[in-house]
């Protein structure tokens, strides 16, 4: 079941599922999509939970690293502690905070071309699965790898991580660190 959410400063929608709890962050438009949803669909696979935040960064001047914690703030004061993280893109600024709290995470077309991101990347303490493509200019392969043992390579991918071909290798590498999180 599919219920639509009030986050405060902004919408969402919680998937039900009778184990842990995972909350899933939005790129800058779209709400992320698809590839947010296919994170969903693996972690939901393994009974998951998942609050969705629903948002796009409209205004380019405000601090993304603000507008990233802020929603996830609010997603997990709705959902209670996330036992998992999915974020897309821009919402790679909340890495910092993901590790400060000791968050497993997924990330979506990471910035790894972001001194702040990278910087949070390389803090975390917990599993942490890099999911991106060799024609995304954000993404660096050696860096990933460097960053995690879980890495999603896709060949030929680019920075919307929407070919349909590379949608299910993202839900089934989310299942598989969902499924080894939930063990």
């Amino acid at each position: 079941m599919i219920e639509r959410i009030d986050l405060g400063l902004c919408g969402g929608y919680d998937y039900a599922g009778d184990g842990p709890t995972a909350v899933a962050l939005p790129g800058a438009m779209l709400g992320g999509m698809p590839s947010v949803g296919f994170a969903i669909e693996g972690a939901r696979r393994n009974g998951w939970r998942v609050v969705q935040v629903w948002d796009e960064r409209r205004d380019p001047t405000e601090d993304a690293t603000s507008w990233t914690e802020a929603r996830l703030e609010a997603a997990a004061s709705f959902a209670g502690e996330p036992s998992l993280v999915i974020a897309k893109s821009v919402t790679t600024r909340a890495a910092g905070l993901v590790a400060d709290r000791g968050w497993p995470a997924v990330w979506l077309t990471p910035l790894l071309d972001d001194d702040e991101s990278v910087e949070g990347l390389r803090r975390r303490g917990a599993p942490a699965l890099l999911v991106g493509g060799t024609a995304d200019p954000t993404w660096d392969g050696a860096l990933a790898r460097e960053l995690s043992d879980d890495v999603l390579e896709l060949a030929g991918a680019d920075h919307g991580l929407a070919r349909l071909e590379d949608l299910g290798a993202v839900a089934e590498a989310v299942a598989e660190l969902s499924r080894r999180l939930r063990a």
